[in-house]
């Protein structure tokens, strides 16, 4: 539906800055819905001005072609690092545990957002996964994508609960189900992708779509906290909080779930005689070095960042705005077959790229929960 570009804006005396250009397909342009889960990322994304998130400088569109101007990461996705560190010798828990941090920051933040008027956005990105975190060269992490993210900012899309967005396999047990979310939802996510970095394993991944989103529903961990003990000393009790099936039961925010990760960090940088921050970035230089041993074979690199393999569109953003159609589709990528998201019977959006059943799926799985919570109310009252 879209393509991300590395763009260039020249200005006066050399001046040279880099922008990743994410270009919407034509057809894809002309399907109100898709315009508006683009124009909530741009909405959402323009307002957010944080260290640990993308910045979305941008957005318009040049007779017809609408495109978002997103600040370019000098990076991988958390996702290829993870892929690269269980082909080798696991992930760095040192580099897991400061990313984790860097993320609990970037999501206190966002959900912590106000208007200007001082009302509360209650922000979620719902849609927290290792390929929409950006790791720069740097070391910092930062998080894109709030294409499928809830806010209470006027988008000109209807929001609405039991309908199920996100990955499945980073979902939290309300979001599977389709109940109403909150911050801790987010955090639920990063805390599956905690486990996922320091064991290589998926804690609730299954055979299959439906049997994946029951686990989930259940967040049933056994003797997860346990293997992240052994690899990380107390981080049994922080990650068992963390997944806990109930919101009210996990921590309250980004910046409480921080503060407890850095009490980690620290204890572990101690024992290991190191120091944390200096510690991390020679772990993810590491990695990176190994990446580019051993590039991923038919994995296309996500957004918002390109391989220097790949051509940079010459597009100036400083004249975007006269680029004619005929010009700006030469750097258009030829229109997908895949079926676009449609508009359910109460005008409400369905989810935008995940297969049908996943909505059905969480829908049934409530039934179920709460037939089983009313057994077990029955149970207690006898």
């Amino acid at each position: 539906m879209a393509r991300v570009y590395l763009a260039e804006k020249a200005g006066p005396g050399g001046f040279l800055t880099e922008s990743a250009l994410k270009v919407v397909k034509r057809k894809a342009g002309k399907r109100s819905e898709f315009v508006h889960l683009l124009t909530r990322e741009a909405i959402i994304g323009g307002q957010l001005r944080h260290p640990n998130i993308v910045a979305t400088r941008d957005f318009d569109q040049v007779d017809g072609h609408y495109y978002i101007d997103m600040e370019y990461v000098e990076g991988r996705t958390l996702e290829e690092l993870m892929r690269v560190a269980k082909k080798g010798d696991g992930f760095p828990p040192i580099l897991a545990l400061d990313l984790v941090r860097q993320l609990c920051r970037g999501l206190a933040y966002a959900h912590a957002m106000c208007d200007r008027d001082g009302r509360p956005l209650d922000i979620i990105h719902r849609d927290i996964k290792p390929g929409n975190i950006m790791v720069s060269t740097h070391g910092v992490a930062k998080i894109t994508d709030f294409g499928i993210a809830k806010a209470a900012v006027e988008t000109g899309v209807v929001t609405a609960t039991n309908v199920v967005r996100g990955t499945p396999l980073y979902m939290s047990p309300e979001q599977a189900t389709g109940q109403p979310l909150d911050r801790r939802s987010d955090l639920f996510s990063v805390g599956l992708i905690l486990f996922e970095m320091l064991t290589g394993k998926r804690l609730f991944e299954m055979k299959d779509i439906v049997s994946t989103m029951e686990s989930i529903a259940r967040a049933e961990i056994g003797d997860a906290p346990q293997k992240l003990d052994a690899i990380v000393p107390g981080l049994g009790p922080v990650f068992r909080r963390l997944m806990a099936l109930h919101p009210a039961a996990r921590h309250r925010d980004g910046e409480e779930l921080g503060r407890d990760i850095a009490d980690l960090t620290n204890r572990l940088a101690d024992a290991k005689d190191l120091d944390a921050e200096t510690a991390a970035l020679a772990s993810l230089r590491k990695l990176s070095t190994d990446a580019d041993a051993r590039p991923v074979q038919g994995h296309r690199q996500p957004a918002p960042t390109l391989p220097d393999s790949m051509p940079r569109a010459d597009i100036s953003l400083t004249n975007l705005d006269r680029i004619d159609a005929s010009n700006a589709s030469d750097y258009l990528p030829a229109d997908s077959l895949e079926p676009m998201p449609e508009l359910g019977p109460d005008g409400e959006e369905t989810i935008p790229y995940l297969d049908p059943v996943i909505r059905r799926t969480g829908l049934n799985l409530k039934a179920v929960l709460d037939s089983v919570a009313d057994g077990d109310s029955a149970s207690d009252d006898e």
